[in-house]
């Protein structure tokens, strides 16, 4: 596929200033992973094209976090690619001191909360309770929607009775904030070059120790993604794996 080619796929455009490239890939890769393979109506349609909605939504917050911190630290005007992997943010440079590029990392996994905490509330005042709302964003992602108290349950229940929330909508925010979280919780993960690998690159300024950890967790999630069936995170964490590997044996 030539540049051409490439660029008339790729959706383009500027928000509060940083040029956004968003590739083809990246639609494809969020429609698989939202379960493209297994659609059999148009409820499973429906599910796919909100997963991908949501996806380039707290994929787009996530970089942005970087991109606006960058340009802060920096001066200069960072852009943001969405593409097969994920995001990537190229800044103009890099921020000058340790705490700063500390913070210019931390920033994509907070702001890529954000999407998540927002429909939360908005959701909390949708069915007239702000507490529903909250134990939602910090308990669904992680399968503990019996934990939510009694009263906050039955508000959105009987918001959905009402007509107040449609069950397509509260499906559009379970998703945001089922991504919001986990992307934000799987940037985190010590593993270079994600986010949190970065963050211990800083902290420990040891990169031997740093592609050593990486290397050792991305090779431990390989094989338990490949027990799992979770093919795409095998492949993902066994890149993850080799490329620190590379790095460690050339430090």
């Amino acid at each position: 596929m030539n540049e051409h080619e490439v660029s008339r796929g790729t959706l383009r455009f500027t928000l509060w200033g940083i040029p956004i490239s968003i590739q083809p890939s990246c639609w494809i890769v969020l429609a698989l992973l939202g379960g493209a393979f297994r659609v059999s109506d148009g409820s499973d349609l429906k599910q796919v094209l909100i997963f991908v909605a949501a996806g380039v939504l707290c994929l787009l917050a996530h970089e942005l976090g970087h991109a606006l911190t960058a340009r802060r630290y920096t001066g200069g005007t960072p852009t943001i690619t969405l593409a097969l992997m994920g995001g990537v943010t190229r800044p103009t440079g890099l921020p000058r001191t340790r705490a700063q590029y500390f913070t210019y990392v931390l920033a994509g996994p907070l702001a890529g909360l954000l999407p998540g905490l927002l429909v939360a509330l908005l959701l909390g005042l949708q069915v007239g309770n702000l507490g529903a709302g909250i134990s939602f964003f910090l308990l669904s992602p992680f399968g503990l929607d019996e934990a939510i108290p009694h009263e906050q349950m039955v508000s959105l229940v009987q918001a959905i009775r009402d007509g107040d929330l449609s069950l397509t909508m509260l499906q559009l925010y379970s998703t945001i904030i089922l991504i919001s979280v986990w992307w934000s919780i799987f940037n985190l993960l010590p593993i270079y070059p994600m986010d949190g690998g970065k963050l211990i690159a800083t902290v420990t300024d040891n990169m031997k120790l740093t592609t050593l950890v990486g290397m050792a967790l991305a090779g431990i999630l390989a094989l338990l993604s490949l027990t799992g069936g979770m093919w795409f995170t095998m492949v993902l964490m066994g890149y993850f794996a080799y490329i620190n590997w590379q790095l460690y044996k050339n430090l």
